[in-house]
């Protein structure tokens, strides 16, 4: 898809192997720089360190999370970004603008309120 599509995805396949018991994918989300992976029971992720090669998997349970904020894409801004706070640090994820942003938002909110 292109910068301005939906960048929602039906391919779930390299997310198999970090499924645990009783754990099902619930949507897939291409980030600007990767994909997002929501389960029923957490977020998984690739974080890349800019200007870095290095790349950390994170795993965040939803009970772990206390809040998120959105910061949703301008005119000239093209994406939109999900900053989820856990317990003495933050992530920030970067969605194309042509994302549904609601639909995430309310994802979260399910799992996390």
């Amino acid at each position: 898809m292109g910068l301005f599509g939906s960048s929602k995805t039906n391919n779930t396949s390299h997310f198999d192997d970090y499924l645990i018991d009783g754990e099902i994918i619930e949507a897939v989300y291409r980030l600007v720089l990767d994909e997002i992976c929501f389960t029923n029971k957490r977020i998984i992720f690739v974080d890349k360190e800019a200007l870095s090669t290095k790349k950390q998997l994170v795993s965040i349970p939803y009970h772990s999370i206390y809040y998120f904020g959105v910061e949703k894409g301008g005119i000239f801004e093209l994406d939109n970004e999900i900053k989820l706070y856990t317990k003495g640090t933050h992530f920030t994820m970067e969605f194309t603008k042509g994302t549904n942003i609601l639909e995430v938002e309310k994802l979260l909110a399910t799992h996390i309120c």
